[in-house]
């Protein structure tokens, strides 16, 4: 992938290296893994070495690069004051200079039905991550863009089919309905529910306000429900949330999660 960017940049004179560049602003030394927010991340550094913070590097993106760059962006970019100045950049790149690059995963993928084997072989809970069709990004780092709504029926019955434990989703990404439609599809086919925020920018808050909406208590309830599974799942495989020793003594999901809940706090 650095080899890629380094030939769409080769014409501007910015190259850099993987090792010098990126793995050193990673922490594969302590067991981490390397994405392409690294990757991106050394970029931001290099071309605000190059062009520097404000109205060149703009310039550069949306004149030059032709990337698609918000208002509230280029604000933020124009601001040199600006703290989280290499992050609101590498937002901007992740948004609309990853297909540009990005090298998919082939080989070291395991299939679909080899993960789901795997995942109750060990005892931990398989969960579908739903994303749902992006109009104006939270995180701005991502595009208008659809995913599975217009096929998410079809995406149930087959996540059923499969034998997947449960589905994530992020209240701070999606709107009510899309979460909504999820949660009803989550109840009538008893899929497990859980949070499945996550963090990209320092402007996002460790906090996820969305989750003081009483519509999502449940996602409260899961994180408790997760905590004791692992408890029990720890002391012993067969007590885990999705054993059939546990699915014949609790078969209702939402009196799973109390039991499990209970186990997390300690009740």
């Amino acid at each position: 992938m650095v080899d890629n960017i380094n030939k769409l940049m080769a014409e501007y004179n910015i190259c850099y290296d993987f090792e010098k560049d990126v793995a050193s602003i990673s922490q594969r030394n302590g067991g981490g893994s390397i994405t392409e927010r690294h990757i991106l991340y050394a970029l931001a550094l290099k071309l605000v070495e190059r062009f520097g913070k404000g109205e060149k590097l703009v310039s550069f993106l949306t004149d030059t690069m032709k990337l698609d760059v918000s208002a509230k962006i280029k604000g933020f970019l124009s601001d040199n004051a600006n703290p989280y100045y290499e992050y609101d950049l590498l937002g901007v790149l992740k948004s609309s200079l990853v297909e540009r690059f990005y090298v998919d995963a082939t080989d070291e993928c395991p299939s679909v039905q080899e993960l789901v084997a795997l995942s109750n072989k060990v005892g931990s809970i398989s969960a579908y991550a739903y994303l749902g069709d992006v109009g104006d990004s939270v995180t701005g780092d991502k595009k208008a863009q659809k995913f599975e709504d217009d096929y998410i029926v079809e995406l149930f019955d087959a996540l059923q089919e499969l034998g997947f434990n449960a589905v994530t989703y992020m209240p701070s990404r999606n709107s009510i309905d899309q979460l909504k439609r999820v949660k009803s599809l989550c109840d009538e086919r008893g899929f497990f529910q859980i949070s499945g925020e996550d963090i990209n920018t320092p402007r996002q808050s460790f906090i996820c306000k969305a989750l003081d909406n009483p519509e999502f208590a449940n996602l409260v309830d899961a994180t408790w429900a997760l905590i004791g599974h692992e408890k029990a799942a720890t002391k012993c495989l067969d007590d885990g949330m999705f054993t059939q020793k546990t699915k014949n003594a609790y078969p209702d999901m939402n009196e799973r999660i109390r039991h499990f809940k209970n186990i997390g706090l300690n009740l």
